[in-house]
Formats: structure tokens, sequence, C-alpha cells
């Protein structure tokens, strides 16, 4: 009851053996206001049965029965954990009684015959138990927000790691078997940002109510992140249980999520960890599961992975790798080189593509297959990007001045994906074009089909200024995306590169053969040039010379070179017996 309303209804237990101070206790309240509902008893059989029949808002106690006392009535009260103001009215208490009881909690004590004090001691009571009262919900709200999610009301990683650990500790002296799943929902962010937030916290309520479906009594499940989920099985039979289980769960959360008037699918990506792998600490435990569910999203979608010691030490290797890249691009630790593009119908080389290097200062040469993925995922290859695309114009621009006799010619610069989305690509590339002053050399870019065909109306419409700008586009790795002939048609390009894969299996499967045959007719068709790249041995390129194709560039011509090797390979290349020996 509040405060506020202690002049309305008032529910009061008195414990006392007379009927008649009882009964002039309850008139004293109701002639100042008070709605009293009450209940006499005077044993504690029936004291007992009081307080578990309904709750009381003031127990009003004499202090002596004949088979009951005060201070017997204030120690059940707290048996049952209650806090209601206890006042003891009584015909006579000596001091040192008295002190003694409010020791021991009861609130005040009242003589019989001088009730003037009652009403202001209960009014000051009610008020002291309202705010204990509040302070409580508020530390219980406190508690909850520190150790539950507000969203789905289960526990929250702080919650779940004290869990956690508690188990590792009861391990240590048991032979109990545990595991621990990170888990992830493939779709959330597309659901969030297609169905809207609301649908989306009502896709994450469902899911931790399918999680608390799959638990048996010892286990525990939390929300741990905004769509991850941890889950720690305990008292497992054996080792393979945790895999197992993690089936039903992956079933469970499988079915068709019903959300007011959609149909949604989803799944989860699954990360498992067990006790045989040894730490101490729950940190580690739910680290290493988020390892793994972390290389279960990279597999696909859907999958489950069992926790392995070599994954942390790849994601370490990956956090230093990453912090390399950094310092190599503020300390210019890159390089450009360059393989030659030559025409099949001249013998004469007409360009170049730019290839990145890092020269690693403890590691040496790091391949691009390495870090160009990290760059991307990481949002280092638009700094990266920039600077090739600098250096890239700058060696054309000496090239104008160095190499007068082999002009013209080209240098193509790929293009990454987040390049192409990037707002200042053109106003940049047609920046670097006027500083340079590229009149007798020529940029090109080439740009991969897959990346090229994610967002095909963006490419299109960028790919579009750029070649208004007179420069050439060039759709890299042709063949090994999903572009359709209705796009390709459309497509504001200049130049199909055939993917070495084909190129290097083109002699010996029919297949790949046809495949080739049919770009090159393609491309003369839709008026393209055609580069075929990984031409690797003379036969590859006497097939491709009768197949007409335009352009080849591989090892049986040249490897990549540094810009200083550059001249002197035009020279010799254009010496007779070399062309000779691969016309």
């Amino acid at each position: 009851m509040s405060f506020n309303d202690m002049n309305h209804s008032l529910r009061v237990l008195l414990v006392e053996d007379n009927a008649d101070d009882a009964e002039l206790l309850v008139l004293e309240l109701e002639t100042s206001g008070y709605q009293v509902t009450h209940q006499q008893v005077d044993t504690a059989i029936a004291l007992r049965r009081a307080l578990q029949a309904q709750s009381w808002d003031l127990i009003l106690v004499d202090y002596s029965m004949p088979s009951f006392n005060a201070l017997e009535a204030l120690e059940l009260v707290k048996e049952y954990e209650l806090d209601i103001p206890f006042i003891i009215v009584s015909g006579s208490i000596g001091e040192e009684t008295a002190v003694k009881a409010m020791k021991a909690g009861v609130h005040d004590y009242i003589l019989k015959g001088k009730l003037a004090r009652l009403l202001p001691a209960i009014a000051r009571e009610l008020k002291d138990c309202q705010v204990r009262q509040e302070r409580h919900q508020a530390l219980k709200r406190v508690e909850r927000l520190a150790f539950y999610d507000d969203l789905t009301d289960l526990p929250n990683r702080t919650l779940f790691l004290e869990c956690l650990q508690e188990c590792i500790k009861q391990s240590r002296h048991t032979s109990e078997l545990f595991a621990v799943f990170v888990l992830d929902m493939d779709r959330y962010q597309s659901l969030k940002y297609g169905f809207g937030h609301e649908k989306g916290h009502q896709f994450l309520q469902e899911v931790a109510r399918r999680l608390e479906s799959c638990l048996l009594p010892y286990d525990s499940v939390a929300r741990i992140g905004e769509d991850s989920f941890a889950l720690l099985l305990r008292h497992l039979p054996n080792s393979n249980e945790a895999e197992q289980r993690s089936g039903y769960v992956w079933q469970v959360l499988h079915l068709p999520f019903v959300l007011n008037d959609s149909l949604i699918r989803s799944s989860a990506s699954v990360g498992i960890v067990d006790r045989t792998i040894g730490y101490d600490r729950a940190q580690d435990f739910l680290r290493a599961a988020d390892v793994a569910c972390h290389n279960a999203k990279r597999q696909g979608v859907g999958q489950t992975v069992l926790f392995d010691a070599r994954m942390q030490t790849e994601e370490l290797d990956r956090l230093q790798l990453e912090a390399d890249l950094q310092q190599a691009i503020q300390f210019k630790q890159f390089q450009l080189y360059y393989q030659p593009i030559v025409c099949l119908k001249t013998n004469r080389t007409t360009g170049f593509e730019a290839l990145i290097r890092w020269q690693h200062p403890t590691k040496g040469w790091v391949s691009p297959a390495e870090f160009i993925p990290l760059a991307e995922q990481t949002g280092l290859i638009s700094a990266i990007g920039q600077w090739v695309l600098t250096e890239a114009c700058s060696q054309l621009e000496r090239w104008q001045d160095q190499l007068e006799c082999f002009l013209p010619l080209s240098l193509a610069v790929n293009l990454s994906g987040i390049q192409l989305t990037q707002p200042e690509l053109v106003d940049e590339i047609e920046h670097l074009c006027r500083c340079f002053d590229l009149n007798k050399v020529q940029l090109k870019l080439e740009i991969t089909e897959s990346v090229l065909m994610k967002n095909a109306k963006l490419a299109i419409a960028v790919l579009d200024q750029l070649q208004q700008n007179q420069v050439p586009i060039c759709i890299d790795d042709f063949g090994t995306g999903y572009s359709s002939l209705a796009y390709l048609h459309r497509l504001p390009i200049d130049i199909l590169k055939i993917d070495q894969l084909f190129i290097n299996r083109m002699l010996e499967d029919e297949k790949n053969h046809s495949i080739v045959r049919t770009i090159i007719t393609l491309a003369d068709t839709l008026g393209l040039e055609v580069v075929a790249e990984g031409v690797e041995t003379q036969a590859q390129l006497e097939a491709l010379r009768s197949l007409n194709c335009d352009y080849a560039q591989g090892y049986l011509l040249s490897r990549p070179m540094p810009a200083v090797a550059v001249a002197d390979w035009l020279q010799d290349f254009s010496k007779d017996t070399f062309v000779r020996q691969i016309a």
C-alpha cells in the first residue's frame, strides 16, 4: 500500500489474545479515516497461516500472550522475508525489553494506555516502508539492467560469464563435461533493414524463446550481442553430445518464423567449444566459441564449427597483419609491378597491367591474395586504391618522357568493389588525369565480373561517366561471374579479359576451349576487345591466335616487373629474334 493511500484501505494483522484490545485498535484506525481490513491471531500457527493467506500492510502485536510473544512473532515474519511495519502495542513493557525488541527489528512500541502516539507511528512506518520498497524495486531494476537483456528477458553477457565461471569452478572437482555455443543469426541484418526494427526485435524475441525450448534443466542461454546468443550445456554424457545438440538447435531455428503477416526463414552460424580445451576463465571459453562462430560464418550460411586452437592463432595473425597493413599505408611500403599486354596481331606491346606488391619489413613479400581481401574487409582498400591510382598515373607520366619510341602505351589498374561505390571516384580520376597531363598514354580501369554485377545499376552509372572521360573499362576474370547477355550489352565497357582458369585448361578440356571461343565470338559481336590472361605456353598462344583473340598476357610473355625494368624489357621484346620466338 502506498503511503499516499493511508487514509483509505489498510490491511492490519493483529497479533493479540484480547478481542476487546484488538477491537479498540481497529476503532482507533477507523476513527482516523482508515478503511481497515483486519484479522486477529494469537498463536504461531495462526500467524503463519495468516501470513501465507494474504499480504499485510501493518502488523500490530501484543508483547506477551499465553503461548506466544512479540519477538517470536517477529522471527516468524523474518522467516518469510517480509518487510512490513511491525509495531508492539502492549499494556506494559520494560525499557530493557523495549530496547531488546527494537534491536531485534521491531519498528516501534506503544503502550495501550497511551495510544496518542499510535497513529503518528503508523503513518511514519508506512511511509518508511514505502521508501524501502521503492528503493528495493529500484535496486532490482538496476540489477536486472546489469544482468538481463531488456528485449529478450534473457541473461546478458555479464550474467552468462558468471554462470560459466561457476561451472568451470565446479568442473575442477568433477568429471562433468560441458560445452559453450555462440550463435549468430545469419539473416538478421537483412531482416532488420528490410522489414524494420520492430519486426527485427520480434524476430530476436522469438529466437530467444526457441533457444529456451532447447534447454535442459541445467543449461543456460543468454543474449550476448545484437543478434548473437550463447548457450551453456552442462552434464554432457560424451564429447559428441555437443555437436548432436547443435544439430537440434539448428533445426529449431531453421523452422519458419511467423512475424505478424510475414513468413521469414533464417539459420544460425554456430561456434562450439567444450571443456576439453582446458581454459580456466569464462572469457576464454566465450572468446573461443566466438572465434569458432566467426569461422563458421566464413564458410557460408548455417554452418557449425568446433573450435580448434589454431583458429585463435590465425585470428591473432590476421589482427597483426591488419596493423601491419595500416603501417604499410602510412609508410608507403607498397610497390607497383607491371605485366605486359601484347597484341597478337602485331606482336607489339600495347600496355601493362599494374599489380600491387607489398614488401613487409620483416616478412618480405606478402602476396596480394593474402592482404587484398583483408584490406577490403577492413575498409583499408580505399586508401590503398587511391595510392595505386596516383602511382599509376605518375608512372604513365614518366613513360611519356622515357619511352617515347614505344608509345602509345596504356596502363590498366584494378578497381575494388568498395572504390566503385565511392561517390568521389569519378572526380578523383578526372583530377589525376588532368594533373599528370596524360596525352600520349592511357589509363584503363579493370573491374571483376562479380563486383560489376553485384550492383549493376550503380556500376553502369559510374562506368558510363568514366567512359565519357575517355577512360576505357575492362571486365576482369570474365567467365567466372554471373553476368547475363541482358546486362552485358548495356554495360559501358571496352574490353573483356578471359580468366586464366579457362586459358590454362583450354587445350586439355574441350569444354574450356569452347568457352574461350564463345567469349571471343561474343566480344567480337559486341565490338569489344579481348585479352587472354594467364598465357603460359606457346601452344596456348597459338590456340588463341587461331581463335582471333586480340591480346595476351601471362608468364610466357613476361612476369610482372618493377618499373625500372620496363624499358629494357621493351627493348628486348622488340628485337626480331624474341618476336619470332612467340610469333
